[in-house]
């Protein structure tokens, strides 16, 4: 769901009124598609969000930090993350590609050894040259480039990578956020 500048300030601000305390530890990823533990007290969005922005009618949100995480009831998944500027009514830009996301050691740890153990042989289909491309934390990566999804192993070991996709690249395998195809992180 697409929505512009003023869309966001609007939520923002409606949001800013009520009386609602952001959580600042949570154990999900702040990334559409993310589903919120149950135990998450969701708020129903105000009525002058729905009327801004119809496609949220029915939807709830919580603040987490300086995020407004809007979330489909139904499922408890995320459908927008947006900037909270409090009670500031400046309009805030969308900063997903700037969102610093963190992995656990052990992820890093479940990463690697799956690095180790793939074939080598994928890398030479991605290319008939051998040009190499520079890959860089917050660059996105070229539509040419295919992204591949971990294995159910890497998932179950740690789940908190299920939203997120790979490229393996020169003995490096960079993870990648698959909406924006941004990479978000090196693991060497």
């Amino acid at each position: 769901m697409n929505i512009n500048d003023q869309q966001r300030t609007r939520i923002s601000r409606s949001i800013s009124h009520l009386n609602v305390q952001p959580l600042n530890n949570v154990n999900f990823s702040l990334s559409v598609g993310t589903v919120v533990p149950r135990d998450v007290r969701l708020q129903p969005l105000p009525a002058e969000v729905v009327e801004s922005v119809p496609q949220y009618r029915g939807h709830d949100f919580v603040l987490v930090k300086d995020e407004i995480v809007i979330v489909e009831p139904s499922s408890y998944k995320i459908v927008a993350v947006m900037p909270y500027s409090g009670r500031s009514t400046a309009a805030a830009p969308a900063r997903s590609e700037q969102r610093n996301v963190t992995f656990s050691d052990r992820d890093r740890e479940v990463i690697r050894k799956h690095a180790k153990a793939r074939p080598v042989e994928r890398e030479r289909q991605t290319t008939g040259s051998t040009v190499r491309t520079e890959i860089r934390r917050g660059e996105r990566v070229p539509d040419g480039v295919e992204i591949d999804a971990f294995p159910d192993e890497v998932y179950r070991e740690a789940p908190s990578l299920r939203e997120y996709r790979y490229i393996h690249r020169d003995s490096r395998t960079y993870i990648v956020e698959p909406q924006e195809r941004r990479v978000i992180e090196e693991i060497d």
